[in-house]
């Protein structure tokens, strides 16, 4: 391990690890289990050598000799020459690949017996096994992309919606990267007028370097604190918005949360108390990512499991993004509805009148006073009548200011702590300039923050903090 430094004024110094990559690696990059391909990635600077040693083209041709970029037929062999597959392999050359470096990609039949064999053979030509993320690793430590687009990679495989695939696609181009640049870059400006305020006191300036960086600092914290702002919608394009479905035993939660998914998810009974765990599920509505979770029914004088199950109900209630309050259309509310209601003053509702195929009983402006709703809809779980009208309005509650999906937003913590923890510094740096302090002080605050900056993009990294990122990845990316 190589560890490359920067110094900075105060004497201190920010370790930037970089590796060697003096091995190879390679790894299945398809899912486990039966289909019509398989992939196996090799890179290093031995991918294509260990390769050729048990590769034997169609043509006669020798793989080292094939052109960078190109795919050829041919079969995989074992020690003793007998065939293991019939398969297609693609040489890259360096630095004309996804990790900077020399790769194969063999695409062989997607047994895992198959697979499993050939990267045996490899293991014995001197490949090691990849670890979880490497190859997007090594990407970006050679500097295939940065930080934030290494993280682009896996939300780009994990994408289950429109909006999530366009976001990551969208941050993968490098769109949030370049706002953090163009960050960086206004700071770096602002640091070097206080940087020759203080390496030449003694030369007349022509500006007051004090009022310049006041004047530069502030649209950076003020751009900062709308980028941090926008993190709770922008976590929902990426994560899903936490919907909960709430109300008194025997209401019709599981009901409805099986004609969201159309589809039995949950046991349904006309005995109270059936739910006594939490369900969640995920659904599209509107392009979006949601979370919906069915719940136990909440009532006072629960028995012991069940009085598990409503704690569990109330610890989902306090992160829900949004409600669905739902109440039996067919009888007058009660105590416990209201009850209900009440605990729920704080969050975002929506009320859902149920079995609305009987005879209604229940006035929704009886709920009113209690808490203001954002809605109120009728639904018969048992026919689906209403569920479009309630996956509107839950659309609506969720999105209701709009979210434009053509712009990068700030989607993960990693970067919202880090532009939080860059923000107190040029809050720190502000407030010394009003107090007068020296401006040594200022430019070493100035400093940490354009390092703090860096963390997202990769200007400045450490193992730890790629060790968090990378292993979340599956391996064979």
């Amino acid at each position: 391990m190589e560890f490359k430094v920067r110094l900075l004024r105060n004497g201190g110094a920010v370790k930037m690890a970089k590796q060697d990559f003096d091995d190879t690696i390679g790894a299945v990059s398809t899912p486990p289990g039966e289909g019509a391909l398989g992939i196996i990635r090799l890179s290093g600077n031995e991918s294509i050598p260990a390769a050729e040693k048990i590769f034997r083209s169609s043509s006669g041709t020798r793989l080292s000799d094939f052109s960078p970029n190109t795919v050829h037929h041919g079969r995989i062999v074992d020690a003793e020459g007998r065939m293991v597959d019939d398969v297609m392999i693609a040489c890259f050359r360096s630095p004309h690949s996804y990790t900077g470096e020399d790769m194969v990609e063999i695409s062989a039949h997607g047994g895992m017996k198959i697979l499993k064999t050939i990267t045996g053979l490899l293991v014995k030509q001197g490949v090691r096994h990849a670890e979880p993320g490497e190859f997007t690793k090594r990407a970006f430590l050679n500097g295939k992309m940065d930080l934030a687009q290494a993280e682009a990679v896996l939300d780009l495989i994990r994408a289950k919606t429109e909006s999530a695939h366009r976001q990551a696609v969208l941050q993968l181009q490098g769109a949030f990267s370049e706002k953090i640049r163009d960050l960086r870059e206004g700071i770096l400006g602002v640091c070097a007028v206080a940087e020759a305020s203080i390496d030449f006191p003694e030369e007349e300036l022509d500006i007051d370097p004090a009022a310049e960086v006041t004047k530069n600092l502030i649209p950076v914290i003020r751009e900062i604190d709308g980028m941090i702002q926008g993190f709770r919608r922008g976590a929902i394009l990426r994560e899903g918005a936490l919907v909960v479905i709430a109300g008194k035993p025997n209401v019709g939660k599981s009901s409805l949360l099986n004609a969201l998914l159309e589809r039995d998810r949950a046991i349904v009974s006309h005995l109270p108390g059936t739910t006594r765990d939490i369900l969640e599920e995920e659904l599209e509505i509107g392009g979006f990512l949601v979370r919906i979770v069915d719940t136990a029914g909440i009532r006072s004088d629960p028995d012991g499991v069940e009085k598990m199950g409503i704690e569990r109900a109330k610890n989902y209630l306090t992160d829900a993004q949004l409600v669905l309050m739902v109440l039996d259309g067919s009888r007058e509310p009660d105590g416990e509805d209201r009850k209900i209601l009440e605990s729920l003053k704080d969050k975002k509702i929506i009320l859902v009148f149920n079995k609305s195929d009987l005879p209604a009983k229940t006035d929704p402006e009886k709920f009113s006073g209690i808490v203001p709703p954002l809605g109120a809809v009728c639904v018969s779980a048992k026919t689906s009548a209403g569920v479009s009208d309630l996956e509107e309005a839950i659309r609506k509650a969720i999105w209701d200011e709009g979210l434009p999906t053509d712009s990068a937003w700030l989607t993960r913590l990693r970067h919202k702590q880090a532009l939080e923890s860059a923000r107190e510094c040029f809050a720190r740096a502000e407030e010394g300039l009003r107090k007068g302090l020296s401006m040594e002080f200022i430019a070493f605050d100035l400093r940490q923050g354009v390092d703090c900056l860096g963390e997202i993009i990769g200007e400045v990294y450490s193992e730890e903090i790629l060790g968090r990122i990378f292993r979340d990845f599956c391996i064979g990316k």
